[in-house]
């Protein structure tokens, strides 16, 4: 009798194994509720391997792009009641991100860990209102070992990382400038993702970039706010000298007050 328990165990455990193993992934994707800014297109493979063409999201002023997602599940990871998924996605020939991340969800927590990205500075400065037409140069590339999201408290419970603007400068007034260099840190405060520029740069510039769930109950959306200061320092850039009115009048330590 135990024999044929443990040989019909063994059926079952194999037979589950090849249901999972043999899932597509496009019948899943169909099952999920996307919100309406979220695209997906060309969607293949199974749940072990998927790959998804193109992730477009959609905003009212413009939209975005993620190319070539290509995703791989852990089998052990079901083992701990944690799915473990590593993500790659992009491709240096592409439009959009390029970078990869491993994303691990439980009934507590939704965790990121290994996260590399690496971004156009243009894609994000033509997300930002600015105060004057802006093409900025160079490459955003952001490093983050570890981000744990709440699903019961709906925040932000700790990040480690950094943001590096490699070879930062802009294209303003039909000038040529260098920025310098410019990092950031990634952290959490008050249930935000928090990224916090480095004080020490060419610019004088010192800010803070807020990102979390506001509203009460399950009315919460994500909401994104920043501020800071601008004091020109010493190397600050001649070029960018002429267009310091346009963000308004200094208070009595020479500091231009920034907000979104």
């Amino acid at each position: 009798m135990k024999k044929w328990f443990t040989l019909g165990v063994i059926f079952f455990t194999s037979y589950l194994v090849f249901v999972l193993a043999t899932l597509p992934l496009p019948w899943l994707v169909n099952k999920v509720s996307l919100p309406n800014t979220v695209m997906l297109n060309g969607v293949s493979g199974t749940v072990w391997q998927g790959e998804i063409a193109q992730v477009l999201l959609i905003n009212a002023a413009n939209s975005s792009q993620i190319q070539q997602v290509k995703t791989e599940l852990s089998f052990w990871s079901l083992f701990s009641l944690t799915p473990k998924v590593d993500v790659v996605f992009g491709d240096a020939l592409l439009a959009g991100p390029e970078g990869k991340l491993t994303l691990a969800i439980s009934q507590e927590q939704f965790s990121l860990t290994d996260v590399e990205l690496f971004l156009s500075a243009n894609d994000i400065a033509q997300q930002a209102k600015l105060p004057l037409p802006v093409t900025a140069k160079g490459e955003f590339e952001l490093q983050m070992t570890q981000f744990d999201f709440s699903l019961s408290e709906q925040k932000c419970q700790q990040a480690s990382g950094g943001v590096n603007w490699s070879r930062a400068g802009i294209i303003a007034m039909e000038q040529n400038i260098k920025l310098g260099k410019l990092k950031a840190d990634i952290s959490c405060e008050k249930g935000d993702l928090v990224v916090k520029l480095v004080p020490e740069n060419d610019l004088g510039l010192s800010f803070s970039a807020y990102v979390g769930l506001k509203g009460g109950g399950q009315n919460k959306k994500l909401k994104t706010s920043g501020q800071g200061y601008l004091k020109p320092a010493a190397k600050f850039p001649v070029q960018l000298k002429s267009a310091l009115p346009f963000l308004g009048k200094p208070d009595n330590q020479g500091r231009y007050h920034l907000a979104f």
